[in-house]
């Protein structure tokens, strides 16, 4: 079964998906979650909208239900105040069953939407979606209502108090691609003892970043950026419908920022962040899978294309993922070569410098030294904890606070040569 996960905040756009994981994280939001119960429930009984009383379990997804939507309008008034959050009232979508989807997803959302945006409560703004049979579909739309606006000013509520509910899914599998650039719909799976390690796994590491002290200075963000700290839940996404592709960690405000952002505003335990990035990755461990010696010092810099270095970086990588032999530039390469360069002429350079990975080059390789890569990411991130160090992944680096940039640096080289069998080549970005 295909199902679509929940884009992450990613973009500076204003209006976004609703995010059904938000949850209170402080004292105030609890209690202003209780108020808007309370006067949803006695509007219920003013217009008589129930004949019974709710199941147990029907009057706990009820709540969360409300609390979901009050916590995510909150989180995109303080974050973007003039945006909204869209979100489907089909009943069609909200049926479907999904580890993906949390419980709130029921046809008995709209009508709280409705409740929720009524007049005599005015906690949400609603502009409804319609079919575009003659034009354009129009999602439904939120945003907070002035009811809901006044409570979060009166209380002083920051983003700080709104956080993500550990219910999220946090390993993830997609589809196999139809191209090197589909991303593959998202899969429902059994749990195996292996998936469930995964899981455990994330849920030890992300109760761990969420208790870091963490913080980002505003000056150094993006013009009209705004820098969630609170943001920091991960999620493992495999790919080509197994558990032995892909793999890598995804989340966190961390990865939102630009190089710069983050050597400049964030403070992990009040030091200045270091970057710690694995080098040439990917072809070290290809290299280190055939238990062989990688026969140059950079794997990207290839004969005759010095100074193509990132193009060439770009086409060795997507040699070990295809499936076929390259008959054109990957999407976006182009510009990194002379007009006059051919992809033929360059791959051919490739497969003369790298001889050795012959047999690799066009098997799909790369997704399973992509889940390698990733499992060694894990492992540097659970022995760092161990040694009481916060790391912030960002695929294949690392960010470490001053103090332990020598620290990281040793774990790195020795969980990379444990996997790989290959010394490790870290670069120091501060």
């Amino acid at each position: 079964m295909h199902v679509e996960l929940p884009e992450e905040d990613t973009d500076l756009t204003p209006d976004r998906p609703f995010n059904p994981w938000r949850v209170p994280a402080s004292p105030a939001v609890e209690q202003l979650i209780q108020d808007v119960l309370n006067q949803v429930r006695n509007y219920e009984t003013l217009y008589q909208l129930r004949k019974r009383k709710r199941k147990q379990a029907d009057q706990v997804t009820f709540e969360k239900a409300v609390s979901a939507v009050v916590c995510d309008l909150i989180h995109q008034h303080l974050n973007q105040p003039e945006g909204r959050v869209f979100i489907t009232r089909s009943h069609t979508r909200l049926g479907t069953r999904s580890r993906y989807r949390p419980a709130i997803y029921s046809k008995a959302l709209p009508a709280i939407l409705d409740v929720l945006a009524s007049p005599e409560l005015c906690f949400v703004e609603q502009s409804l979606g319609y079919e575009g049979f003659f034009g354009p579909s129009q999602q439904t739309t939120l945003r907070a209502g002035k009811r809901l606006i006044s409570r979060i000013e009166s209380a002083a509520i920051g983003l700080d108090a709104i956080g993500l509910s550990e219910e999220q899914e946090t390993i993830c599998l997609r589809d196999t691609r139809d191209s090197l650039w589909d991303e593959g719909a998202m899969l429902e799976y059994e749990d195996t003892p292996v998936t469930s390690g995964y899981r455990d796994q994330m849920r030890t590491i992300n109760r761990w970043l969420r208790q870091a002290d963490l913080d980002f200075d505003d000056l150094y963000a993006g013009e009209g950026k705004v820098v969630d700290v609170s943001n920091r839940m991960l999620r493992r996404i495999f790919t080509q419908g197994s558990f032995g592709s892909g793999g890598r960690l995804f989340g966190g405000f961390w990865q939102m920022l630009s190089r710069e952002e983050r050597r400049q505003g964030l403070h992990i335990n009040g030091e200045q962040a270091v970057e710690l990035d694995y080098g040439q990755a990917t072809p070290r461990i290809a290299y280190g899978l055939l238990e062989t010696v990688l026969p140059m010092e950079d794997a990207y810099s290839i004969p005759g294309f010095e100074s193509h270095r990132a193009g060439m970086k770009k086409v060795l990588n997507a040699m070990l993922f295809a499936d076929k032999p390259l008959t054109r530039m990957p999407k976006g390469v182009r510009k990194e070569f002379s007009a006059q360069h051919s992809i033929s002429e360059v791959v051919s350079a490739i497969e003369a410098a790298h001889a050795g990975l012959k047999e690799l080059f066009y098997t799909g390789i790369g997704h399973k030294l992509q889940f390698m890569e990733s499992q060694i990411m894990v492992d540097v991130l659970v022995r760092l904890m161990s040694e009481g160090v916060v790391a912030l992944p960002i695929h294949d680096a690392i960010l470490v606070p001053e103090s332990s940039k020598e620290l990281g640096l040793r774990v790195m080289d020795t969980v990379f040569q444990d996997h790989t069998g290959i010394v490790s080549q870290i670069s120091v970005k501060e």
